[in-house]
């Protein structure tokens, strides 16, 4: 993990399996900590909900193109 000075301590409880999901985590990636092992978790967790909230738009976007005909110019005729 890269120490970074605007790193910020927590403290966390976790159900056993989850600890040794992380435990067992860290130790397969040569991470240096479980901070190490957490924050690698905590960013594709945040990479997943950006993900999803991307594919909504993208969704909602689709969604909101296909009420429009495909032949409609909308008075943008001849230009």
């Amino acid at each position: 993990m890269t120490h970074t000075t605007n790193a910020v301590r927590i403290s966390a409880t976790l159900p056993a399996e989850l600890a040794m999901f992380l435990d067992n985590y860290q130790a397969s990636r040569a991470l240096d900590s479980r901070s190490a092992a957490l924050a690698d978790a905590v960013r594709a967790l945040r990479d997943q909900v950006l993900n999803e909230a991307y594919r909504e738009l993208g969704d909602a976007q689709r969604a909101g193109l296909e009420q429009y005909p495909a032949d409609n110019t909308d008075g943008l005729e001849g230009v």
